[in-house]
């Protein structure tokens, strides 16, 4: 019979945000199994998961809320965002119109806390072509200047689903510029079986 011994582990949520279709179900479904099993349908609402995390040698467990981007769905966002210490806003590089939609995200996100480490997150990448990354870091450099308090959004990346690393980076370098804010507010801790 194998030992069993209680670590600990702190706890910290994150919240997804973007437009419907954009791949966050998706994205969350590669981070927690490794492999590039798609996930289907819409989210109703709101979805959330948790997976255990490493951050700079300190064991984590990250709870992930992921918002339904669908309209008929945003009218309960606001409770579901209370208590996020970061969050990542995804948008299709596919489809143009959902970037578009990223200062509405981010104004919801600063509801909450005006000082959360957010990052960008263009998914799809396989699916276009090199110039349309170019196009895409052009027109976030304008929203940047018409928004002039988007310079603190952490990072503006370009990532693949199906490129599992992408994925691990995005998570990791997100959960590292949460963990000195919540070591300061003192971030709960629960018991995790481990063997």
């Amino acid at each position: 019979m194998k030992e069993t011994f209680m670590l600990p582990r702190k706890v910290c949520k994150i919240t997804i945000a973007g437009d419907g279709g954009s791949g966050k179900s998706t994205m969350i479904a590669i981070k927690n199994k490794k492999n590039c099993k798609m996930a289907a349908g819409i989210t109703i609402g709101v979805d959330f998961s948790c997976f255990p995390m490493k951050i700079d040698n300190t064991p984590y467990t990250i709870l992930v809320f992921d918002l339904g981007g669908q309209k008929r769905f945003q009218f309960m966002h606001d409770s579901y965002i209370i208590g996020s210490k970061g969050a990542i806003i995804i948008y299709d590089l596919s489809r143009p119109a959902t970037f578009k939609s990223i200062p509405k995200w981010i104004s919801l996100m600063e509801s909450e806390d005006p000082l959360m480490p957010i990052i960008i997150a263009g998914t799809k990448k396989d699916l276009i072509q090199p110039e349309d990354l170019s196009y895409y870091t052009k027109e976030w450099e304008n929203m940047k200047r018409r928004f002039p308090k988007f310079e603190r959004i952490i990072d503006h990346v370009f990532i693949s689903s199906k490129d599992y690393r992408s994925i691990e980076h995005l998570f990791t370098y997100l959960g590292r510029s949460i963990v000195p804010d919540s070591r300061k507010n003192n971030l709960p801790t629960i018991s995790v079986c481990g063997n």
